[in-house]
């Protein structure tokens, strides 16, 4: 009685085990997203102008006057002295030169830029979306959104993400700090 119940315990562990290695190698080759979903995920684009934003949310906008429309900026985004074209390139250099930060979405006809950033501790990345704004020929402003959508965070958390990002950007282009 032992002998066949330690047999059929044995058959079943051993069935779980293919099962478990057969999902491991179909995920590992790509087929998971039935199963585990794909690695895009879904986040909405965020439209600056119509955005429902205020100081008490758990996020953080530096926005220039008049670009985020209803939303209350916690910053007023500063001038670079440096055209749009440049600008959207900092962003990209910033974001390829940093381990931590993954572009999500590219649109280079709005100039608006979603990437993710997972600083390590960190389960669920942060999503920053950058919109790179035209003044003129010479200079150029851009208008943040730090959030998480998933997980935990504080404000203090998306102010230091946005401050930290706007450092890179100031002493890129020669910007005088805010």
């Amino acid at each position: 009685m032992l002998d066949r119940f330690r047999s059929l315990i044995i058959g079943l562990s051993l069935i779980v085990i293919v099962g478990l290695l057969s999902v491991y190698f179909i995920v590992q080759m790509g087929g998971g997203e039935d199963i585990f979903g794909g690695r895009e995920g879904s986040l909405p684009v965020v439209d600056f102008s119509t955005l429902d934003y205020s100081p008490d949310d758990n996020g953080y906008l530096m926005c220039p006057p008049d670009a985020c429309g209803a939303a209350v900026a916690d910053r007023i985004s500063p001038t670079f002295p440096v055209d749009a074209g440049q600008l959207r390139q900092l962003f990209a250099d910033f974001a390829d030169g940093n381990p931590t930060i993954d572009t999500f979405r590219f649109d280079l006809v709005e100039s608006q830029f979603d990437f993710t950033e997972r600083l390590p501790g960190q389960t669920f990345p942060a999503v920053v979306t950058v919109k790179v704004i035209r003044i003129d020929a010479y200079t150029s402003t851009a208008a943040f959104y730090s959030r998480q959508p998933v997980g935990k965070s504080g404000k203090a958390d998306h102010t230091d993400r946005v401050n930290r990002w706007l450092r890179v950007l100031l002493d890129a282009t020669g910007a005088p700090s805010t």
